[in-house]
């Protein structure tokens, strides 16, 4: 892979130190990710030598907010996770995740990305939202059906 590709990195590249070889960069709040000794000392490592940490603009994130609403992947993307792929768009990079929400979003906006273990979305899903009780179905998450007011929604695949 060229050198001058831009990397983005999600924690999985931390906690297993593999990623491709780059221009290495992630967001500041990675780093409360980080769960061990080991991807500590691999994020301070790269920090000091080749890892540029850069916060996506307001722009971006809204942007991939819209788009992780549209696949019904946007209640389980963390604000790391949008951050991480706002960024992506920014930079045109590939996103180094294991993360399959974030995998999803990416492929449906045309963000490259791998991942840290080998397992990839090979398809994109888009998801609806089913009440458990009337099994009511939106197309967003709410937090009670609208027709039975049960606050037991769950996500499923849509056909």
């Amino acid at each position: 892979m060229q050198t001058d590709v831009w990397i983005i990195l999600d924690s999985c590249a931390f906690l297993t130190q593999k990623h491709p070889n780059g221009r290495l960069v992630t967001i500041p709040e990675i780093e409360k990710e980080l769960i061990n000794k080991q991807s500590i000392q691999y994020h301070s490592n790269l920090k000091e030598h080749n890892l540029d940490i850069i916060e996506p603009n307001k722009t971006s994130e809204e942007w991939i907010v819209g788009k992780a609403n549209e696949t019904g992947d946007l209640d389980v993307l963390s604000s790391v996770d949008k951050k991480i792929l706002a960024l992506a768009y920014e930079l045109k990079g590939i996103v180094v995740s294991d993360d399959f929400a974030i995998q999803n979003v990416a492929l449906y906006t045309g963000i490259k990305f791998v991942s840290c273990s080998g397992n990839e979305i090979e398809e994109l899903r888009k998801w609806i939202f089913k009440c458990s009780a009337c099994n009511h179905i939106e197309d967003n998450k709410n937090n009670e059906c609208r027709i039975c007011g049960s606050t037991d929604i769950f996500r499923i695949k849509s056909r």
